[in-house]
């Protein structure tokens, strides 16, 4: 075996173990939001989220209303975690906003850069791919996505009347009958 090979061959060993905590390759890098997980970062498992108490959090909306999860006791509702560059994401944002009642829906941004910070820039753009208005609360709330180790987007947590994760999604979920019948099974 020659020098070269071999060189190669513990280049990519060293390479793929300190790598191994990417899941995906992140979309800033090549483009395409198709398969968004940051490097390093491993998803929680189900059991993780499930039954789990979602994060106390007090955060203003794109009209300056300030939203917390007291506010959202009695409810169940939708936890939506996204970000403005993620183009695929709008298409299960539209399949929720289709089927989540009014008030039953937030809208994250886990995305802390500043230049993603706009929320009615992103409530704009949402608008314009979906062609028809958005009438939904965007937040953003990096901390909060942080403390729910959110990493793949677009994430959804179904939370209960009392705070608690009952259900959720991860990726692209873009039926709404699907979306209907799950956040009904908590609701009937």
């Amino acid at each position: 075996m020659n020098k070269k090979a071999v060189a190669l061959f513990a280049l990519m060993t060293l390479l793929s173990t300190s790598m191994s905590g990417c899941i995906r390759i992140p979309c800033e890098l090549t483009g395409s939001c198709d398969d968004h997980l940051e490097c390093g970062t491993e998803l929680l498992p189900e059991e993780n989220w499930i039954g789990m108490p979602l994060p106390s959090f007090a955060t203003v909306d794109q009209d300056n209303q300030t939203w917390n999860l007291t506010s959202m006791e009695g409810d169940v509702w939708v936890a939506y975690f996204s970000a403005p560059w993620c183009a695929h994401c709008e298409e299960t944002l539209d399949a929720y906003d289709q089927v989540i009642p009014e008030g039953k829906l937030l809208i994250f941004n886990k995305d802390s850069r500043e230049e993603y910070s706009n929320m009615t820039e992103w409530q704009e753009s949402s608008e314009e791919y979906i062609a028809r208005n958005l009438s939904r609360p965007f937040m953003n709330a990096p901390e909060l996505a942080e403390s729910l180790d959110v990493v793949g987007i677009p994430n959804a947590f179904v939370v209960n009347e009392t705070g608690v994760i009952v259900d959720f999604t991860l990726g692209a979920t873009t039926d709404p009958g699907e979306l209907a019948e799950m956040y009904s099974s908590y609701t009937d």
